[in-house]
């Protein structure tokens, strides 16, 4: 976990677990990822197997940005696929930085509507490079106290490999 101090870290177990491991195999019931308000495609390998496995939910989320219906900051929900996928608008452009302040936007968001939008679990995948991975987890620090559902984060991307116990919700 380069980058991440043991202060931050540390201050993030009190709050959520900080794993490495394979998202997409959560048993948490709603996985939140980060996304670019361009709708562009990332060439991360967690950003091309989440399109590979979820082309409908990304094929809609475009159409919600073209129709300027979404901004930076914003949550898009995806609930037809088992976890439930919550889209967080935390970058300007595929290439762009995670900007903390639209990390806490969106958690902010996603924390005060969860229970409208039937969230019961979340498992928060990597949001950004390891290079940002100390000022996100900053902003998460911030907002996590307030969620009222178990939440688990991953640091790091690990394909396959499964990182908690499932958590049936």
């Amino acid at each position: 976990m380069d980058g991440v101090t043991p202060s931050s870290a540390a201050g993030m177990a009190r709050h959520a677990p900080l794993l490495v491991g394979d998202p997409l195999l959560t048993g948490q019931q709603t996985l939140a990822i980060g996304v670019n308000v361009r709708a562009r495609t990332e060439n991360t390998p967690l950003a091309l197997e989440l399109q590979r496995r979820y082309p409908s939910a990304f094929a809609t989320y475009n159409k919600q940005i073209r129709r300027a219906r979404l901004q930076v900051g914003d949550v898009w929900i995806w609930r037809e696929s088992t976890p439930y996928l919550a889209f967080l608008i935390v970058r300007e452009s595929s290439v762009g930085a995670t900007r903390p302040r639209y990390v806490d936007a969106a958690m902010l968001r996603l924390i005060r509507d969860g229970r409208l939008e039937g969230i019961k679990s979340l498992a928060i995948a990597p949001l950004g490079r390891d290079d940002e991975l100390p000022s996100i987890l900053e902003a998460l620090q911030l907002t996590l106290p307030m969620a009222k559902f178990p939440v688990v984060i991953y640091s790091h991307y690990a394909p396959n490999v499964a990182a908690e116990a499932p958590i049936i919700g």
